[in-house]
C-alpha cells in the first residue's frame, strides 16, 4: 500500500496526491466514493498551482522589501499552505497536498500534518 493509499483510507480525506515541479499533479489517489475523472485531477492542480504561485510572489515580495531594510528575516521558500471553505479543505505541504470533507476533518492543522506525513 503506497503512502496516498493510506491517506485516502483515512475517514473525510476525498484526494491525495504529488505535485510536480511543473506545478502538474504529479500522481495522485481518489477516496473510493470520490468521481475519479480528469476534471478532478484538473481542478487541483489548477487550485494548488495558483495558490501556491500566489503565495510564492507574496513572499518574494516580502522578502525584497525586508532585504532593503537590512533584515535578516526571509519568507522564501513557501513550505505550505491550507485552506478551508465551503464543504472542502485542502493543505499543500512541500509537493504534496490533501483535500478532505470539512464536517469529517478534525481540523485544518491536522490536515495539514497528514499532508506533510513522511516528510523531513
Amino acid at each position: 500500500m503506497g503512502e496516498f493509499d493510506e491517506l485516502v483510507a483515512l475517514d473525510g480525506v476525498l484526494m491525495a496526491g504529488r505535485i510536480g515541479p511543473d506545478g502538474r499533479v504529479a500522481e495522485h489517489k481518489s477516496s473510493a466514493w470520490y468521481i475519479e475523472n480528469p476534471a478532478t485531477a484538473q481542478m487541483a492542480q489548477g487550485f494548488c498551482a495558483a495558490i501556491t504561485m500566489l503565495l510564492n510572489s507574496m513572499a518574494y515580495a516580502v522578502d525584497m522589501a525586508s532585504q532593503t531594510t537590512f533584515s535578516q528575516t526571509s519568507w522564501l521558500p513557501v513550505r505550505s499552505w491550507a485552506f478551508t471553505g465551503g464543504d472542502c479543505s485542502i493543505a499543500v505541504r512541500g509537493d504534496r497536498f490533501v483535500v478532505a470533507e470539512r464536517a469529517r476533518l478534525g481540523s485544518i492543522d491536522q490536515l495539514s500534518r497528514l499532508a506533510g506525513r513522511g516528510l523531513t
